[in-house]
């Protein structure tokens, strides 16, 4: 019943984010805080889902069942996980033709079901979602990808020049490996229950999440990459498949915690990268 504005001038709520939302109140949560409700058209959803098919349907066809092979809820190609999946993300391309469907986004529609939101309001969760925290991330050219790259970039030169240097010296440019971080709000790159705790986060504080988490990856891998990763094949190796004991829950919150960054400052690098492109 609380609004959005609620929960987060909450102290309260401000510690039970940081400790994991508990699971039965997760699709609320996120349900609230998205923005979903303020978006949501009654009625919509349906008549989304039964629109003529596009030919980016044959794109969502093919990846459903990449999104969570492992995952029971979509294990079976004739199943409610999968059917859901392919609904939703049909029914956004319908609802946002600029976009359509790009990789990645089927990686937060199925944290959206597995966390509890049944199918309509995980749709809704997904369009605000897109619309609020990640603008431009799912554009053809991913704009909004790109200049988050850019602005996380010059943050680990100020936070970490060593590290930002060696990783610059070996041509390890940031899009190359914190795209799927990104793209996936981390869901691809964290244990699970890490990635829940740092959604939980994210749908709580917004776009900044994405920086402290990122800048807490490199600040947990610093001496590993400084110290045994001398080429690129080493340094995407490793960034690309973090190894799960380096970054549970417990430390990749604590270590996020511990970065300190100003929503005016990341605001002004955002503009800046926004207007060298």
């Amino acid at each position: 019943s609380f609004d959005a504005a609620t929960l987060r001038g909450s102290h309260k709520v401000k510690k039970l984010v940081q400790a994991g939302v508990p699971h039965e109140a997760r699709a609320q949560f996120y349900y609230v805080l998205s923005g979903a409700a303020k978006i949501e058209q009654t009625g919509e959803y349906a008549r989304l889902a039964g629109q003529e098919a596009l030919p980016i349907y044959d794109v969502i066809e093919r990846d459903v069942a990449r999104c969570y092979p492992d995952h029971i809820m979509f294990a079976d190609a004739d199943g409610a996980g999968q059917r859901q999946l392919r609904r939703i993300l049909r029914a956004y391309a319908q609802y946002n033709p600029d976009i359509g469907y790009c990789q990645g986004m089927g990686r937060l529609v199925g944290l959206f079901l597995i966390s509890g939101l049944d199918e309509e309001r995980a749709f809704w969760v997904l369009a605000a979602t897109i619309r609020n925290f990640i603008p431009r991330y799912y554009e053809s050219d991913l704009a909004g990808l790109r200049e988050h790259t850019a602005v996380f970039e010059v943050l680990l030169h100020e936070r970490n020049p060593r590290l930002a240097s060696h990783l610059a010296e070996q041509g390890c440019d940031a899009l190359m490996y914190a795209t799927p971080w990104f793209m996936t709000v981390f869901t691809l790159s964290l244990p699970w229950p890490a990635a829940l705790r740092v959604w939980d986060w994210f749908m709580y504080r917004g776009t900044k999440v994405l920086f402290r988490v990122a800048l807490a990856i490199t600040d947990l891998a610093s001496s590993y990459l400084l110290d045994a990763c001398p080429t690129i094949a080493e340094l995407l190796g490793f960034l690309l498949h973090i190894p799960p004991a380096l970054v549970d829950a417990d430390s990749i919150i604590a270590a996020a915690i511990r970065v300190k960054i100003s929503e005016r400052h990341v605001e002004r690098l955002v503009q800046r990268a926004s207007a060298s492109r």
